[in-house]
């Protein structure tokens, strides 16, 4: 009976041996090799913000020079004659404007609404005559420099009336010609020559309408002094001096 506990003793001890020698190096821990250390997370030496920076500058830099590839508008060698213009416009452009200027095919402006005249900068309607647009032919090929002049500013004078420059006159005597005098060439510094048809080829009456209305420099707000008909009225008068309008006297 002795002998057979020993023997399964024996036996228990000889399996727990087996066992351990299954469960790897007995040798303590520190023998196996350190793990490679994770290294630390580090900001990049460059970033995005010069690259940034000059793209705000190149776009500010864009944003300042003038349309067209820096290319001034045309300007008239000498003002405009709408008078003659009247005749070239009854010979080559009443087929699509109408007699009236109220437009006879779809698509062309109707030249006697006000908002045409006080939002067109002549300068752009002189390309447009010149080189076309849509259906609207080429006439740099047909009519001189000078009468695309002409017949464009006879084209604005559709949207005026003869009683409105004579109400313009009135208030720019009584109003304006201290400063811009009665000539419109400009009394004190500073001011525009309105004869100059440079001045009126680059500039839409509804820009300098908000000049009279606001004010801008040395030039007063007229807007609590003059109602929005009577600037618009002055101005009709004031762009006269810039070229011969077929409303005239």
């Amino acid at each position: 009976m002795v002998s057979g506990r020993k023997l399964a003793l024996f036996s228990i001890m000889a399996v727990l041996l087996i066992i351990l020698a299954g469960c790897g190096d007995p040798r303590p821990i520190s023998h196996l090799p350190a793990p490679t250390p994770i290294p630390p997370k580090t900001e990049p030496t460059a970033t995005l913000a010069p690259a940034l920076a000059k793209a705000q500058e190149a776009a500010e830099k864009a944003a300042q020079m003038p349309t067209g590839g820096g290319e001034e508008l045309p300007v008239p060698a000498e003002q405009p004659d709408a008078t003659q213009g009247a005749a070239i416009f009854a010979k080559n452009c009443v087929a699509c404007h109408g007699q009236d200027g109220k437009g006879a095919i779809p698509g062309t402006p109707d030249f006697t609404s006000p908002d045409f005249l006080h939002k067109a900068v002549p300068g752009e309607l002189f390309l447009v005559i010149s080189n076309g647009k849509g259906s609207m032919p080429a006439w740099k090929g047909t009519l001189s420099e000078q009468d695309r002049w002409n017949v464009l500013f006879f084209e604005l004078d559709h949207a005026i009336t003869k009683d409105q420059i004579a109400k313009g006159k009135d208030i720019f005597t009584t109003n304006c010609a201290v400063c811009h005098g009665e000539d419109g060439k400009g009394v004190i510094q500073g001011t525009p020559d309105f004869t100059d048809p440079a001045f009126w080829a680059r500039n839409s009456m509804a820009e300098l309408f908000q000049v009279v209305t606001n004010g801008k420099g040395a030039m007063p707000a007229w807007k609590g002094q003059l109602t929005e008909q009577d600037r618009w009225d002055v101005l009709t008068y004031v762009r006269t001096f810039g070229y011969k309008s077929v409303h005239e006297p």
